[in-house]
Order: structure tokens, then C-alpha cells, then sequence
């Protein structure tokens, strides 16, 4: 025991067993999928080959940064490198690793699709809805970096490496709403989805802007063996400033949203049009038969009937 101990200090034994599991369950579809001699009606040429480029980058960059060095200067030195690491898991490898679900696996999560609502499609339902995706996240970021429970989980590098491996799924909860298989009857409005982005990211924006203009440090662990490069508080304001990255990618996910917005609406108003146009040209055009009917059946001075 006293041998693996130290092990567990050099290898990030969650993550590369992560690594396995979503390779296990990512690959051998994708590999169907990509093996199939034409794609699905409702999919584009090439698809498959997209799903399978975002499913390896999400890969390699939760490797990078939780089996290297990177994990343990983030454990023990630079609190910049555990807002890398925070960063990189949430806002670049669980939007990609929902947008590399392969079909067969999207068609199984989509609730109530061809289908019994079993236990744990309902549960993964009302998981994925706006308000707990985003309340389970959130939660457990800010749950976890309240100092004295971080302290305590930084001092175990299987404790941090677990914590770590926790927030990806919540992070892929999160962009579920946004990304996710969603059934079109349960998906949310344009609106309603950009409402969820801006709100959704406020609570880790304000504990962003508390490490970078508070003044105080929040975590001695990064004190007792600071970086020789970076200064304790630096470190933190730097940290800061970088948490807010996710708030900016926020806007980033907004603008496609409201632009997709006005084209629906666009869209909405011409279809409209043009079911107006339809309803006065037949309105006209039953008009115009009415007059020539009526034309038809009067009769006209001078003829037999009129005299």
C-alpha cells in the first residue's frame, strides 16, 4: 500500500481509466459509422469523420492536462494551471465530446424516442433540463473551491484527480441543453437557450472577478510552495482572469444563437406572407367567379328573357 501511494501521486489513475471508458464506448461506433458505404438521410457527407476528429481532440486535451506535469503543478503550485486544467474539461472536451456522440449512442440517450421511459432515461431527462444541468454544475465548482474543502481534497492527489474527473460529466450535463440530443419537442427556443447561457455562467463569473479583485489569498496550499516564476496572489488574479474565459465563450455561444434567431423569425414572417398572398389571391380569385356568375345570370336589356 505504501508503494501505490506514491504511484498515485505520478499517474492520474481517474483519468486515464475515463480515457478508457469513453474510448470503449466512442470508438467502435464511430468506426461503424465511418465504415458505412452512405450515411444516414438526416446526416451531411463527412459527418462521421468530424464526430470522430472532436471525439479524439476532446480526448488528448484531457490528457494533456490531467496526465502530465500540468496535474501536479496544478495540486501543488500554480493555482493557474487547476484553472487550466477547470477550463480545458469544460469549455473545450464536454462540448466536444457531445458533438461526437455517435448516432446509434445519440438515438439512445434522446428521451422518448421509439421507446419506454425507463428509470434511467427519465432520470438522464430530468438531469439534462436547464435549471439542474446548470445547478449541478455550478454547485459542485463552487462546493469544491470553498478553501477549506479544497485544501483537503489538494492534499490527496486521488481525492483531486476524482474531483477533476466528476467535473467533466457535469460539465457535459451542462452543454446538454445547448448541444445534447434533445427530442425537437423538448428542445429549447432560441431565446430560452441564450437566456441559459448568459445566466449560467454568472456564478462562476463573480468568484472569477472575487479571486481577482479581492486582494486576499483564498488557498495557502499555493503559498507554502510557490512557483519560483509567479508570486501567490499573482497567481490567483491570474487564475481569475482566466476563469472568465468561459463567460466569453458564453457570448461566443450566444451570437450563432440570436442570429439563428432572426432567421427563424425571418423565416416565421415570410412563411406567414405568404400564406396571406395565398389567402388574397384566392379571396380575389372567388371574387372574380362571384362577378362572373352574377354577370352570367342577369340579364341584359333587350333580350328575350328581359322583356
Amino acid at each position: 500500500m505504501q508503494a501505490i501511494i506514491p504511484l498515485l501521486d505520478l499517474v492520474n489513475l481517474p483519468a486515464l481509466v475515463v480515457a478508457l471508458l469513453l474510448c470503449l464506448g466512442y470508438l467502435p461506433p464511430l468506426w461503424r459509422e465511418l465504415r458505412q458505404p452512405q450515411p444516414p438521410p438526416e446526416e451531411r457527407p463527412g459527418q462521421a469523420r468530424w464526430r470522430l476528429l472532436a471525439f479524439l481532440i476532446a480526448i488528448v486535451a484531457m490528457l494533456v492536462v490531467l496526465a502530465t506535469s500540468i496535474d501536479r503543478l496544478a495540486r501543488n503550485q500554480l493555482f493557474l494551471m487547476h484553472m487550466l486544467q477547470v477550463i480545458v474539461l469544460s469549455t473545450i472536451c464536454a462540448p466536444l465530446l457531445l458533438l461526437a456522440l455517435p448516432t446509434a449512442l445519440a438515438r439512445q440517450l434522446r428521451a422518448g424516442e421509439g421507446r419506454e421511459q425507463s428509470r434511467w432515461s427519465a432520470l438522464l431527462c430530468w438531469l439534462t433540463r436547464p435549471f439542474p444541468a446548470s445547478i449541478l454544475y455550478n454547485g459542485f465548482f463552487l462546493l469544491w473551491h470553498l478553501p477549506p474543502l479544497y485544501l483537503a481534497i489538494s492534499e490527496q492527489a486521488l481525492l483531486y484527480d476524482l474531483a477533476l474527473v466528476i467535473l467533466l460529466p457535469l460539465a457535459c450535463l451542462n452543454w446538454w441543453p445547448l448541444l445534447g440530443p434533445v427530442d425537437e419537442k423538448q428542445r429549447l427556443s432560441y431565446p430560452a437557450q441564450m437566456l441559459y447561457a448568459f445566466l449560467d455562467g454568472q456564478p462562476i463569473d463573480i468568484f472569477a472577478f472575487l479571486l481577482v479583485f479581492s486582494g486576499t489569498i483564498f488557498y495557502p496550499i499555493y503559498a507554502w510552495q510557490p512557483h519560483p516564476l509567479m508570486a501567490p496572489l499573482s497567481d490567483q488574479e491570474a487564475a481569475g482572469a482566466m476563469l472568465l474565459v468561459p463567460g466569453l465563450v458564453d457570448l461566443i455561444v450566444m451570437t450563432p444563437l440570436f442570429f439563428r434567431w432572426l432567421a427563424a423569425l425571418e423565416e416565421r414572417a415570410r412563411i406567414h406572407d405568404q400564406q396571406l398572398q395565398q389567402v388574397l389571391e384566392a379571396e380575389a380569385e372567388e371574387h372574380k367567379q362571384a362577378l362572373s356568375q352574377e354577370q352570367q345570370t342577369t340579364p341584359t336589356p333587350g333580350s328575350p328573357s328581359s322583356e
